[in-house]
This record gives structure tokens, sequence and C-alpha cells, in this order.
């Protein structure tokens, strides 16, 4: 399925206070612009020759179209960080698209945010890059497009074009997915049961505890060698729905971080958010219950079976 390559070239109409202020802050430091262009360099990037995948080559294009767009808005911060991203495309790095926490994303966006990446997660795979490398680099940086005008939230359309090109990379993915015929797997060892990292109330953070039960998961990795590690986030039903969906993502992606240190292959991890709609214990609605306050981690198949 062919996806159209498009990121529109915009002119972002900046009003308002917000139109003061870029002004006066550009005639300030202009020399301080000319040097964060230095470092936001798009046509260099571009031509960086490239010994990775062709999914490592159109993601360092893709990245460099985005650095070229916001470049052209002088929004240096993010040229230099997509700029960056094409870089480590270019040196055949394999990287996931940002977490919508590393981003302040508005509060009536971070849902629909945090499922279209769960989605994405579960089928940009070494597989799909392989089979569908334009898909699946337009779905990576489409969805990091998506997420950096989301931030900004002043440009509906701009946000509606960089959700449009990653709906389409997406559903070729998916689709690809359901096309792809499946080969039974035979019989795998037994893998450990599901294990669970509690967090204490409204807190993203590892405990002592949960740092404990984070070491034993990347023991028993290592000991298991599983093909995949489902990471999926959860809340109890304290506090509002929509905030407890960013709390679990970012629940997730701590441990996901953490796991990574302990020596667990990120390509392999798999990061899913509920907020407090899967809780281990039931109870009724603004109640804290420290089982529902948990990461849960699951090995899935031996690797090789």
């Amino acid at each position: 399925m062919n996806v159209e390559r498009r990121y529109t070239t915009r002119h972002k109409a900046r009003r308002g206070a917000n139109l003061l202020t870029r002004a006066a802050t550009v005639a300030a430091t202009a020399a301080l612009l000319a040097a964060c262009a230095d470092h936001a360099d798009v046509d260099a990037v571009r031509a960086l020759p490239n010994g990775g995948s062709a999914f490592h080559k159109a993601l360092q294009n893709d990245y460099a179209d985005l650095a070229g767009g916001e470049r052209a808005e002088a929004d240096w911060k993010d040229a230099v960080f997509f700029t960056g991203r094409a870089e480590r495309a270019a040196n055949g790095e394999t990287f996931p698209p940002q977490g919508v926490s590393e981003r302040q994303i508005p509060d009536h966006a971070v849902g629909d945010m945090t499922q279209a990446r769960t989605r994405l997660m579960a089928v940009l795979n070494d597989d799909n890059r392989r089979a569908l490398p334009a898909q699946a680099s337009l779905a990576q940086t489409g969805f990091d497009c998506w997420l950096q005008e989301q931030e900004e939230d002043i440009q509906p359309e701009d946000i509606a074009a960089c959700k449009r090109t990653f709906d389409q990379a997406l559903s070729a993915l998916e689709n690809a997915v359901v096309e792809r015929p499946s080969v039974p797997a035979p019989a795998a060892a037994p893998l450990p049961k599901q294990f669970e990292v509690l967090f204490d109330f409204n807190s993203a953070n590892l405990n002592a505890t949960a740092r404990a039960t984070v070491s034993e998961i990347g023991a028993a990795y290592k000991a298991y060698n599983p093909a995949t590690v489902l990471v999926v986030g959860h809340t109890d039903t304290a506090g509002a729905s929509d905030y407890n969906i960013g709390l679990s993502q970012r629940r997730a992606e701590t441990v996901a971080n953490a796991l990574a240190a302990e020596g667990i292959d990120q390509n392999r991890m798999r990061i899913e958010a509920y907020g407090e709609v899967r809780p281990a214990t039931s109870t009724g609605d603004g109640v804290k219950e420290q089982a529902n306050r948990r990461v849960d981690v699951v090995f899935d198949k031996q690797n090789g079976q």
C-alpha cells in the first residue's frame, strides 16, 4: 500500500502576545539564532552517508523534512531536535518515536495521543521496518510531527496534516500485519509469571521496592530470553480518567527505561497504557488502591521459539 509522502510547508500565523514576544526575541537574539541555525543544517544532515537499511534511509530523509519545515519558521529548538534524529537515522540507529510525556501535551489530547502511540508501537517492529520501510518511517516521523504540533496547539491545520500522515502510514502497517500469513509456532518453554511493579500514589517514579522488582525482571529476561516484553501501565481510580491515562503512560515508560538499563532490548519491548480501566482490584470511583497503581510486565514467547 502506498502512503502519500507529504509534510505541508507551513507558514504559521503568530498572533497577539505570541507574535509580539517572538518578534522581540528574534530582534534581541539574532546572533544566538544564527548560532542555532548552524546546528540545524538540514542539507548537511540529509547528505550524510547512510549505511543502514531502507528504513533508516527513509527515516533520515523524513526527519530532515521535518527539520527543514521548522527551520523555515525559525523554530530552532525543534529544527535542532529533528536534525538530531535525522543524524541518528543516518548512523543506522533504530530508536522509538517520542513518548507522549516527553512533551507538554494539552490535557484534551493526551488520551488520543497515548492510544495512537500504543497502536504504533504494536506494529513498528523489525518485520514491518524491513517489509514497509517508507510507511514505517512515515508512521514514526508523522507521530513525532503530530506530537510537536500538538504541544504548540495553535495551528489546527498543521496538527491535522501531521496526524493525517501518521494515520495513513499506521493503517498501512496495521493492514500488513493483518494480511501477513501467520505461521504456527512450536510450543515454547514455560515463561515466568506476570511481574507487577507497584507505584506510590500519583507517582511515576520507582521506589525501592519497584527497583527491586525491575532487577528481578532483568534477571528473568537474561534467563528466559523472551521474544517480546509487554509493559502495561495502570492507575487506581483516584483522579480524572484523562489524567490517569497520561499517568499510566508515564509509569510504563519509566519501567521500560529502567528495564533497558537492566539490559532488556528496547526493540523487544511493547508499551501500553490503560489508565484506570483495567484494575487488578475492583473499587469504586475515586478510590486510592495500591494494587491498581502498577505496571504489568509480561514475557511473550522465548526467542527462537
